[in-house]
């Protein structure tokens, strides 16, 4: 884990004014990524809604462009200067924080290429957040069915070829934050669906226990909000963006 100073150094050169502003939903979604990142690194940042971003509910924001594609999650670096879309957050988040991401051109590109494989288990999203009723069911089903277990077979083979528990090895970057973002919303809609198995192994377990583990991720996630009563009438408790949001 790098020391302060450094996560402060590298903060400043890259221009952050602090804090960070994440600026997103009341759900487990797209923003938890740059989220458990910035966890990891300690570096400054608050949760914040649209409507205390931007003085203006979400309906006006999208229809005046306020944001760029009319997508959240954003991140305000400062000024008013915004990051858009998730990858874009997090890599930027990821720069901030020493070792996460390699300093060569092609160990970068393996962690984006694990980041983008990660996102294909992002039907995670909408079954833990928005999906209800029958529909919830005959995609959670098709999820597991169809999708998980390939997606799975695949992480677990480069992590045991790694030598664990990460991704690459001994050490954490930043696709393994995305990944286990998409694990733990699967281990939420299906538990056991990690545990070890002949195909699989140990590694998934042991690498959901490796980021767990992980100095600043164990704490956050004791008290960021809850997901409950999911496909039903899915929620945070409590119902507020992040578990660094700001009251008002």
């Amino acid at each position: 884990m790098a020391s302060m100073g450094r996560v402060i150094a590298a903060a400043a050169s890259n221009g952050v004014t602090s804090p960070l502003r994440l600026v997103y939903l009341a759900v487990r979604a797209r923003a938890e990524v740059p989220r458990l990142i910035l966890e990891y690194g300690k570096v400054e940042y608050v949760d914040v809604s649209v409507q205390q971003q931007f003085e203006a509910p979400w309906g006006k924001v999208k229809r005046q462009n306020m944001v760029p594609f009319g997508q959240l999650p954003v991140l305000d670096v400062g000024g008013g200067e915004l990051i858009a879309q998730e990858a874009a957050i997090a890599r930027y988040c990821a720069t901030l924080v020493p070792g996460l991401m390699p300093s060569d051109s092609i160990g970068q590109a393996k962690c984006d290429a694990l980041f983008h494989a990660a996102e294909e288990l992002a039907e995670t999203n909408p079954l833990v957040n928005a999906l209800r009723g029958e529909d919830f069911e005959r995609r959670k089903k098709e999820f597991f069915d169809k999708e998980f277990p390939r997606r799975l077979a695949n992480f677990s083979r480069i992590i045991a070829a790694s030598g664990g528990p990460f991704t690459r090895g001994k050490s954490p970057n930043y696709a393994d934050f995305k990944l286990y973002h998409h694990l733990s919303n699967a281990a939420l809609l299906e538990p056991g669906c990690l545990s070890p198995s002949p195909d699989a192994g140990d590694a998934m377990t042991d690498f959901m226990a490796a980021v767990e583990n992980l100095d600043g991720i164990a704490a956050y996630l004791n008290r960021r909000p809850q997901v409950v009563d999911v496909g039903k009438r899915p929620k945070l408790e409590p119902n507020v963006c992040g578990s660094r949001y700001l009251e008002g």
